[in-house]
């Protein structure tokens, strides 16, 4: 698997040479950026342990041109010494794998869904389920059967091991990121502790230079990148358990956790009982019409509020109040940046007799 791995490496790290058309690469070139990625992959102490010969770089571009075992590469020498791509707007991210590559691929799920039974790594059964069916479908030629909603939002995943790298090795990174503020692209010092998942967006946690607080950066933000010569502070730290056991989402704002108490309409409350809004959810009261009080013990934020927007009409703040008034301003914003849609006066008069709060004020007893 090392091995595999290392080829991979090797491989995207020629292809970043061939595509930088603001220097001219030599076999020695591509051969000194290859060994540099894997020292850099597992650390300056491994000496020449995995230094790249000539032998292992020719065979990495005879591979990379093959459209069976690698990716069909136009890779051409020009004044007899130089490498680049032929098309210089190719890249082997563009390309499709080959039966063989596929095949190693679909080698290394088979070895990972073998430990998806033992204790901590149940996640990897659904990531192999999805990988095989994706590997599956190209081999035969067919369209896939599942979808992964990740799948949909792959910005900013480019710069993902740049940032565990940064995380593991304790490395401060200049990032340039769109300011959706500002609407131009600004520039921080940062220190990355954290990589987290929320719906299908990644988001970096970590320490902006001149700022207090963990700071969070969404990686579809990030633009460019380069490796700060300042040291990474010794001060910082960062808690995963102890900064999202209050919170929904990834934001975390200032202030104690409140017990929220909300009502759950019947049609949704089975959901919500079996899929919990947060670990501290507890029903309290169960209505004779199959509704459903619950608590959950949170510090509310703007993913929290949203999330309640998702699941109305279904779902009301019963406590407390500044919480329900929160979340009716909430609503309020949204539906003021819709477009003013007309209804028909029957619609009008459906409304009316057919409202979902039965004229409950939105979201609460307020």
């Amino acid at each position: 698997m090392s091995n595999f791995s290392n080829a991979v490496l090797r491989h995207r790290t020629i292809d970043a040479c061939l595509r930088d058309t603001s220097r001219k690469y030599t076999l020695i070139d591509l051969i000194n950026a290859c060994t540099a990625a894997i020292k850099e992959k597992h650390g300056s102490k491994v000496g020449n342990k995995f230094k790249v010969s000539v032998r292992s770089l020719q065979l990495d571009l005879q591979t990379m041109r093959c459209k069976t075992k690698g990716y069909g590469a136009p890779i051409v020498v020009y004044e007899q010494k130089y490498y680049k791509y032929k098309d210089p707007n190719y890249s082997i991210y563009k390309s499709k794998l080959g039966k063989e590559t596929l095949g190693q691929i679909s080698e290394l799920v088979d070895s990972l869904s073998e430990y998806s039974s033992f204790n901590g790594l149940s996640s990897l059964k659904n990531i192999s389920h999805i990988l095989h069916e994706e590997i599956s479908a190209k081999l035969q030629k067919r369209e896939s059967v599942i979808e992964n909603e990740a799948r949909r939002n792959p910005l900013g995943l480019e710069y993902f091991d740049t940032i565990h790298d940064a995380i593991i090795n304790k490395k401060a990174l200049c990032i340039g990121y769109f300011s959706s503020r500002s609407n131009n692209i600004m520039s921080i010092i940062f220190y990355p502790f954290y990589l987290k998942e929320y719906k299908g967006r990644w988001y970096a946690l970590g320490y902006k230079d001149g700022l207090n607080g963990v700071y969070k950066l969404p990686l579809d933000r990030i633009r460019d990148y380069s490796y700060s010569i300042l040291p990474f502070p010794t001060e910082y730290t960062f808690n995963p358990d102890e900064y999202f056991k209050d919170i929904i989402g990834v934001t975390r704002l200032t202030g104690e956790p409140k017990e929220i108490k909300y009502l759950v309409k019947n049609r949704l409350a089975p959901f919500i009982k079996k899929n919990p809004l947060h670990h501290t959810q507890k029903i309290v009261y169960r209505h004779e019409n199959g509704d459903l009080e619950f608590t959950i013990k949170i510090i509310p934020n703007r993913e929290f509020y949203n999330l309640l927007f998702d699941f109305q009409p279904h779902i009301q703040i019963i406590s407390p109040r500044e919480v329900g008034l929160q979340a009716n301003e909430r609503v309020l914003e949204i539906v003021g940046q819709l477009p003013d849609y007309s209804l028909d006066k029957k619609k009008e008069d459906a409304q009316e007799t057919d409202s979902w709060d039965n004229g409950i004020n939105l979201f609460s007893n307020l």
